[in-house]
């Protein structure tokens, strides 16, 4: 009983684990990205403080804890469609960008806005947007 006990436990973990990070930015959208990590997966790194930048594709997607891209001409509602989101709020500011937190299921990473989870930020201007999740680290 024990050693099924444990063989369902490792099961678990590895099937959480395979399931942690399946989410890329590169599966939906085109633009010039950016990816978050805990560790330099490539020679363009540049460290955060918190995590390392890096602007390149990573293969791993484990090792993804963000990732950001500027894309031009982009529809942000199209974004929400896409990846099945639900807007958690909007704010309008004064540099004439509108920033929308969303909810994806389609991401396992999540923060605390509010007391909701938001896992999915766009801020979009007239010509380009910036989409990031679980936000977008850095200026945009």
């Amino acid at each position: 009983m024990k050693k099924l006990l444990l063989v369902v436990f490792v099961f678990l973990i590895l099937l959480n684990s395979n399931y942690k990070n399946n989410f890329s930015l590169l599966d939906y959208f085109i633009g010039e990205y950016q990816a978050y990590t805990e560790q330099p997966v490539l020679d363009n790194n540049v460290f955060l403080g918190s995590c390392y930048i890096n602007y390149g594709k990573i293969n791993n997607k484990q090792l993804l804890i963000g990732e950001s891209m500027v894309i031009n001409n982009f529809d942000p509602s199209d974004a929400i469609k896409k990846l099945k989101a639900v807007v958690v709020k909007t704010e309008y500011l004064e540099n004439g960008a509108t920033v929308i937190y969303a909810y994806s299921p389609l991401i396992n990473k999540n923060v605390q806005i509010n007391s909701r989870k938001v896992n999915l930020q766009i801020a979009y201007y007239e010509h380009y947007s910036v989409i990031g999740w679980p936000l977008i680290l850095g200026s945009f």
